[in-house]
């Protein structure tokens, strides 16, 4: 009996632990964010992909996005040389299984015009890095059946 209370208690304050850690990746988010660089780390050249099933590349340089932890919601306007102006707005959340590494990832669904029960597909990205006036995202894609790595770099506003 004494064992399985000590089990039950270390697995209680671990989760706590996750959630805690969450909660402090999801604060330093809060705020106004530029995404300045889009870059392709592990490969030589430039890819005008698509990003998030929504717009190439070239759209989100200089996209203005805002992060609002309490609800976990957020918005951005793509803001590309040849590209409309589009505002988009999301739901987010840092995923607790993550967040005890040093690559958290955040996974977030594109909702606009839409509740988000009604979106079944989303996008997950690592928090490669995440200062208190910079954050870098990573995400894997598939392109050409290479696995290519795009890096977006925001600085806060």
């Amino acid at each position: 009996m004494k064992y399985i209370t000590i089990i039950a208690l270390s697995l209680l304050l671990t989760s706590c632990g996750s959630a805690y850690l969450a909660n402090k990746v999801e604060k330093q988010l809060k705020g106004d964010w530029v995404l300045e660089e889009v870059s392709f780390p592990n490969s030589s050249g430039f890819f005008d992909t698509t990003i998030f099933d929504l717009a190439e590349v070239t759209c989100f340089e200089n996209s203005q996005w805002s992060f609002v932890p309490n609800n976990a919601t957020g918005g951005f306007i793509l803001d590309g040389n040849t590209c409309d102006k589009q505002k988009q707005n999301f739901v987010w959340y840092i995923d607790k299984q993550t967040v005890e590494s040093f690559t958290p990832e955040m996974l977030f669904k594109i909702t606009t015009n839409q509740k988000a029960k009604e979106v079944d597909k989303g996008s997950r990205v690592s928090i490669k890095s995440l200062l208190e006036d910079q954050m870098v995202w990573q995400q894997k894609v598939t392109l050409e059946d290479k696995e290519v790595i795009i890096e977006m770099t925001f600085s806060k506003q």
